[in-house]
């Protein structure tokens, strides 16, 4: 994949003026899976999760299955404050099983086909297992609004693989308020609701342990120690993994000792008689399998 830019300062900014803009209320945290057919499918483990969070001050009006719609701060027309309403954001997300990269993938998910671009780019989705960090998927996303002056409508795609041929897609879109007639407290529509998209789009997470593999292994301590690491194949730490140390002998191997990952995907496991040895990591029914290293003792 074509390396872009992770965040822009533009974004970053954004997120720092919705944080402080909107008050002390709440997030919506929205959890969305995927289908066994596809999981089974693409070979994935079971509890992967796309997590949406949404700006501050957003609330949950309807969600239903992989949709559902959230309502923020309320607006009011410049000069006809009895014109009001709550700002939106609809979402959706869907598992895109086309061949491409996410450039591509977000770009073939945008629905208004006939708006403007407004920005694209990069942009790193943060993937945890629980409540801890374990690496960031590098993902692409678009933005378009239409090209009428003062229209205030935005869409946004966001894109990042799972898989080969796999890709989760969130889309959002602000149509509330509809025109730049309208104000979000000291914001003009078009702002608020590029910002809106912006920041949600920023909020989107995966859940959940990818299979592992890769299994790093090598000898310390005269070859006492056998330690590594178990990464799956965006190089994301696997957590809870279960890890086996074996030996070879009469041609077959023999597990000496096990354990589990960390909370940052390493072990250590101890050998014993100096032999030819590697590590086979387990996760969720599925298997990586370390190099041979020489370890143990005479």
């Amino acid at each position: 994949m074509r390396r872009f830019a992770l965040l822009s300062s533009l974004l970053v900014a954004l997120i720092a003026l919705a944080g402080t803009s909107q008050g002390a209320r709440g997030q919506t945290v929205e959890r969305i899976g995927i289908s066994d057919a596809t999981r089974q499918a693409h070979q994935l483990p079971p509890g992967l999760l796309v997590e949406l969070a949404s700006p501050l001050g957003y609330e949950r009006q309807s969600a239903s299955g992989d949709a559902g719609l959230w309502v923020g701060a309320n607006f009011a027309q410049i000069g006809h404050p009895e014109n009001a309403g709550r700002s939106t954001l609809d979402w959706t997300v869907h598992f895109d099983q086309r061949e491409g990269e996410a450039d591509a993938i977000a770009h073939a998910n945008i629905e208004h086909t006939s708006w403007t671009r407004d920005q694209r780019g990069g942009l790193s989705v943060p993937h945890v297992v629980g409540t801890r960090g374990v690496g960031t998927i590098l993902g692409y996303y678009e933005m378009v609004t239409p090209s009428t002056p003062g229209d205030a409508r935005f869409e946004g795609v966001l894109a990042f693989p799972l898989d080969k041929n796999l890709h989760a897609v969130i889309r959002f879109e602000a149509l509330q308020p509809t025109d730049d007639t309208y104000m979000v407290g000291s914001s003009v529509a078009s702002s608020w609701n590029r910002g809106q998209v912006l920041v949600a789009l920023a909020g989107a997470q995966l859940q959940g342990n990818l299979p592992p593999k890769i299994v790093a292994a090598r000898s310390i301590e005269r070859g006492r120690i056998v330690r590594g690491k178990v990464v799956d194949r965006f190089l994301d730490a696997v957590l809870g993994a279960r890890v086996s140390l074996e030996r070879n002998a009469g041609g077959g191997w023999t597990k000496i000792a096990g354990g589990k990952t960390d909370k940052r995907g390493f072990y250590s496991l101890r050998a014993k008689r100096r032999g030819t040895y590697r590590v086979t990591a387990r996760f969720a029914g599925f298997t990586a399998t370390s190099r041979t290293i020489r370890a143990g003792h005479r």
